[in-house]
């Protein structure tokens, strides 16, 4: 049954890390009517730890992949006691003192789900809800979606039939059942490379698979988070940058046939490369064995590239995330396929002004960091001291060309940012908009 229509000003969807650094943004630039959905019962996004595999968590020994010190908010440093990378749960009580320092959570409705959120006929947003009380219609100016592109799994086809166990890594929670089993990891990013690192100390046997090549790098480089070590860099030209990383790497870490892994033909810096020093030693023990990709399945046979075929009793897809949004029924917002997302700073569409993507990005570093600052343009533009370009969509088209000469064209590199790059574009942005007014 639908309840009387409630209408807000802004709506956030999604109380995750990006959510929160939304709504304390908003609230800043004097914006506080603002209602933030979050389906689960408790901020966080994924780093709020769930055993049930139904619901979207990162796993029990997750740690981050960026430093804390490019990882915190920026009116919030991380406690100086925390390590170099945080774990799971210190990230959480992190969050949760955010959330609670800032006063975030009266603006969150939790337990409450958008099903649907359809545009105004003259303006605005029509939005179907669900919460513990059913369903109900509600209103809202301006929606800005921060619940996350790591929500819906991809997984490939796999010709013929496997009789095993097959699950997404995002349904991967701990160790547990895994011993003295046979285990196949295809990929190779940095979930992959943990699941497949801890799986090593207790499965019978980890092979891990990959389609392409992949950048593997250490989290530290003498004694510093590699990400800092990296920041030293930006006064130098991106060509000059890739050349000095290219040969520290080969320096650092060597060929990477010692490891059995292929040799990337590509810069390092025109993909998304792997943070897991773990796996390096893993791979040089004969702990984890590296496969080509997968082709075919016939009981528990797999069958590789190079025609090579081994039996497993499970297979984890390590496979990523398809980029697009359930309770959005305009096609336009389905990315699952693209090589190229049509949004401006990867945040605003063209051609819909009452519409933000908050943390829809990939950066070889901390998303919600980024975040923080997308959030401040996003609320500028809604209280007017911020204004879209008028040439948004030939923007659109320099920022798509400047990608292209970057990353490898892949749905995987579609959201890629440097980190560093993209944060001088967001503050320069924000300092002169900052100086007219």
């Amino acid at each position: 049954m639908v309840d009387s229509i409630r209408h807000h000003r802004v709506c956030v969807i999604g109380a995750g890390p990006c959510g929160l650094t939304t709504i304390r943004n908003l609230i800043n630039n004097d914006i506080n009517d603002i209602v933030c959905y979050e389906a689960q019962d408790t901020i966080g996004g994924l780093w709020a730890y769930s055993s049930d595999q139904n619901r979207p968590s990162v796993y029990q020994s997750a740690h981050i992949i960026s430093s804390k010190r490019l990882s915190a908010f920026r009116d919030f440093p991380m406690p100086d006691d925390y390590p170099d990378y945080p774990s799971q749960r210190q990230l959480f009580s992190y969050f949760s003192s955010y959330a609670e320092k800032f006063n975030l959570k009266q603006h969150i409705r939790f337990r409450t789900e958008v099903i649907e959120a359809v545009q105004g006929v003259n303006g605005g947003w029509q939005l179907t809800v669900r919460d513990p009380d059913g369903m109900r219609e509600e209103t809202a100016d301006y929606l800005i979606v921060a619940s996350g592109h790591h929500r819906i799994p991809f997984t490939p086809p796999l010709e013929g039939s496997f009789s095993g166990t097959q699950i997404h890594s995002s349904q991967y929670r701990d160790t547990g059942g895994f011993e003295d089993k046979r285990v196949l990891i295809v990929g190779a990013g940095n979930s992959a490379c943990d699941i497949a690192a801890a799986l090593s100390r207790v499965s019978d046997h980890i092979s891990l698979s990959l389609r392409t090549p992949q950048f593997i790098i250490p989290k530290t480089v003498l004694g510093r988070p590699i990400d800092v070590q990296y920041r030293k860099l930006q006064k130098f030209p991106r060509f000059v940058r890739n050349t000095l990383l290219n040969f520290g790497l080969r320096a650092l870490v060597g060929p990477y046939e010692r490891y059995g892994l292929p040799q990337p033909s590509f810069d390092i810096l025109s993909t998304h490369p792997t943070l897991n020093t773990d796996i390096l030693e893993r791979l040089t023990h004969g702990k984890v064995a590296v496969r080509r990709a997968t082709t075919s399945a016939d009981g528990n046979m797999v069958t590789f590239a190079d025609s090579t075929a081994a039996p497993f009793d499970t297979i984890i897809w390590a496979t990523g995330y398809q980029t697009r949004f359930p309770y959005l029924s305009n096609t336009q917002f389905d990315w699952s396929q693209s090589t190229k997302i049509p949004l401006y700073m990867k945040i605003m569409p063209v051609d819909v002004t009452d519409i933000f993507f908050i943390g829809l990005i990939q950066p070889l570093g901390c998303i919600w960091a980024l975040a923080d600052y997308q959030a401040e343009i996003v609320a500028r533009a809604i209280n007017g001291t911020w204004n879209r370009p008028e040439n948004i969509a030939a923007k659109i088209e320099q920022e798509h060309a400047e990608d292209a000469k970057r990353y490898r064209p892949t749905t995987r590199h579609a959201v890629e940012v440097d980190y560093h790059d993209y944060i001088g574009i967001m503050q320069r942005e924000l300092v002169t908009t900052k100086k007219a007014a």
